[in-house]
């Protein structure tokens, strides 16, 4: 994980858009007038929630793949913490955007339930489906325009104490971030980012309670070393071949664990 401190990347800007779901989402409707139509895996995955974003990326699938909204630690280029979408079973959805205003409109699926289509006062607009499980809803838009949303009420389990949590799985990255001290982080690694700087898809982290731990890196090459906790859990370091690397915990929980380096790189890892 540490290893990756050496990377150098470029930083992007972003545009804004007057309702940011505009880039939204496609639902298929089974039945008609107020009855709720039976329900596939799909449509009850979307329809379960109300969805908040927890980041949001502008000229994805390019070398400028860029973070304009993350919820926390918030990165707010654009301010998306008045955001929120319901699906609803019978084809009817709500949208509360970044000014507060309220749309009211349509949603369908579009694309054999690979995409959604959501139709309000303010036009037509259609995104590809990327991730949908009950936790977390990312989505495509053809502009380059890219969703991550989670439930209103997400709740966040660190049961057993962050020992337990950090060393209970080996860790993979899921999105990697560079100059994160800066208003437009550059993001240079996701595993469905076809513009990906780098890739970090071998990349392989395992903390161990005895205070060891090995790595794999972006070339597959091995490391081991040791590691602590810093300042009361909040962070961590760790000693390896290569030297000393040091970063605060933003985030650790049984499913996910997001560090900062405090100068330029952020990462986000999930269980493998």
């Amino acid at each position: 994980m540490k290893k990756l401190l050496a990377i150098t990347l470029a930083c992007s800007v972003m545009t804004l858009m007057n309702s940011c779901f505009k880039n939204s989402l496609p639902i298929h409707i089974k039945g008609f007038g107020d009855l709720v139509p039976p329900q596939d895996s799909t449509t009850a995955l979307l329809t379960s929630q109300t969805w908040v974003y927890y980041e949001y990326f502008d000229y994805f699938d390019s070398v400028q793949a860029s973070l304009v909204w993350k919820r926390s630690p918030q990165k707010d280029s654009v301010n998306l913490s008045l955001n929120q979408v319901k699906f609803n079973a019978i084809g009817t959805y709500t949208e509360i955007t970044q000014t507060g205003a309220t749309l009211n409109g349509t949603w369908s699926y579009n694309a054999g339930e690979k995409g959604v289509t959501v139709v309000n006062s303010e036009g037509t607009f259609s995104s590809t489906i990327q991730v949908l499980t009950g936790n977390r809803y990312e989505w495509l838009a053809s502009n380059g325009t890219y969703g991550v949303m989670v439930p209103i009420n997400q709740t966040i389990d660190t049961t057993g104490g962050r020992m337990a949590l950090i060393t209970a799985h080996a860790w993979v990255y899921q999105e990697y971030f560079f100059n994160f001290n800066q208003s437009v982080p550059s993001l240079v690694w996701k595993g469905n980012l076809t513009g990906a700087q780098f890739n970090l898809g071998l990349n392989v982290v395992k903390f161990n309670p005895d205070s060891t731990y090995w790595e794999i890196d972006q070339n597959g090459t091995m490391y081991n070393g040791t590691w602590s906790f810093t300042n009361n859990q909040t962070g961590t370091v760790v000693f390896n071949s290569l030297g000393t690397f040091t970063s605060n915990i933003e985030l650790l929980d049984t499913a996910r664990f997001e560090w900062y380096d405090g100068v330029n790189h952020y990462g986000e890892m999930v269980p493998q």
